[in-house]
């Protein structure tokens, strides 16, 4: 393009209407904001204000879907993909990168996202498209064996990190919530002693000793864990400390399974995959979701259940069957993004298929496959979550 091209483009948006060049920015991806911003100390302005951010930029249709992350985390630095549900295309997670974290720690591990953050190793809580952090101060009561761990998105912009450990004061499960507005830790409530965390990395495929993940539905949290010899959900409200323990049904208990536990929205759902004995062949996939009733009491009076919503279908199980490697799993991992629960299988060659199941229409279908590339290690390490690009969020 010559100057005088390039002069007549400039001057032709420079003399759009104001709301005429917002609309155009708001329509840039995401990696383009972040290096539009150098262009001027207007552009700067504009592109790092909280009201177009969350306004226009939010707002663009390409920005409103949260994108589906898979990464390897026995990587040091984690790498692979990102699916955006609007283009429907897979893109390596260059724009995802947290090696501006390496200085700080040799080894990260994404333990949460949400609002636009990732929540990591050593309780760094960063935003991977501004490329900042902040190390949250240390808790008031938890000082070790920190068992469950999460974000959620808050208020106006803020975020909560839940924590669950033993308290250093008294030998029980204690629950501290950090908030981003007050910049504090809080003891937000205890859990029964009796529940079991000794080997539950293994039982739901997460491997020994590893921090569980959480799920985050209306102002409460989920995880799996063991309680009274019965595998099964616990809810904790952060509003008031009630919580309550829902086993899971029947049939998930018989199958000796490895559930997932995800949130679709405002629905938790938790599903397992049944292999067929003796042959290593995907016979089902069941999801239920819980109807939810939080108590303050354990489950005797308990007043959440489960009710079935979806069974894969046959010719579905066996187009995995044909692909999927399986060894003592039905699938590598699932996620709740939206509407959608998210299905990864790993296949023979080193590709990587995804199936969803939109719990709003009640319908399957396959995302486009995905080669994993040999740098992504030790395949059967393989992690999702979701992740909603929101460069505007700050971490301190």
């Amino acid at each position: 393009m010559g100057e005088l091209q390039a002069k007549a483009l400039g001057l032709g948006y420079c003399e759009l209407p104001e709301y005429l060049r917002e609309e155009i920015l708001a329509r840039l991806p995401v990696e383009s904001l972040c290096r539009f911003r150098s262009v001027c100390q207007d552009w700067n302005a504009l592109l790092s204000s909280a009201k177009f951010v969350t306004t226009k930029w939010a707002e663009a249709p390409h920005n409103k879907n949260p994108w589906l992350f898979v990464q390897n985390v026995y990587s040091k630095i984690p790498n692979g993909w990102v699916y955006c549900f609007y283009t429907r295309t897979w893109e390596k997670s260059s724009r995802l990168c947290l090696s501006f974290l390496k200085q700080n720690q040799n080894y990260v591990q994404c333990f949460g996202s949400a609002a636009g953050l990732f929540l990591v190793t050593h309780f760094l809580v960063c935003n991977p498209l501004t490329k900042t952090f902040l190390k949250l101060p240390h808790m008031s009561s938890i000082v070790r064996s920190i068992r469950w761990t999460g974000i959620m998105e808050g208020d106006a912009q803020s975020y909560k990190v839940v924590a669950v450990g033993r308290s250093r004061f008294q030998n029980a499960y204690v629950v501290e919530i950090y908030d981003s507005t007050y910049k504090s830790w809080r003891i937000a409530g205890h859990l029964p002693n009796d529940l079991q965390v000794t080997g539950l990395g293994m039982l739901i495929g997460m491997g020994m000793g590893m921090t569980l993940p959480i799920v985050f539905c209306d102002s409460s949290f989920y995880c799996l864990t063991v309680f009274n010899g019965a595998l099964g959900v616990l809810g904790f409200s952060i509003r008031n400390g009630a919580y309550d323990f829902i086993p899971l049904p029947e049939m998930a208990n018989e199958q000796n399974p490895r559930p997932y536990l995800l949130a679709c929205r405002s629905r938790v759902l938790v599903t397992v995959g049944i292999i067929k004995e003796g042959v290593d062949l995907l016979q089902e996939i069941i999801i239920w979701e819980l109807e939810l009733g939080i108590s303050s009491s354990l489950p005797s009076s308990s007043s959440s259940s489960w009710k079935e919503i979806a069974r894969m279908p046959p010719s579905l199980c066996g187009r995995v069957n044909r692909i999927h490697s399986f060894v003592d799993w039905p699938f590598s991992h699932c996620i709740g993004i939206g509407d959608y629960a998210c299905f990864i299988f790993l296949g023979h060659m080193r590709e990587m298929e995804v199936v969803v199941y939109n719990v709003s229409e009640n319908t399957w279908s396959w995302l486009p496959s995905c080669p994993l590339n040999d740098d992504q290690g030790y395949v059967r390490a393989t992690r999702a979550m979701a992740f909603e690009p929101r460069p505007g969020t700050r971490v301190t």
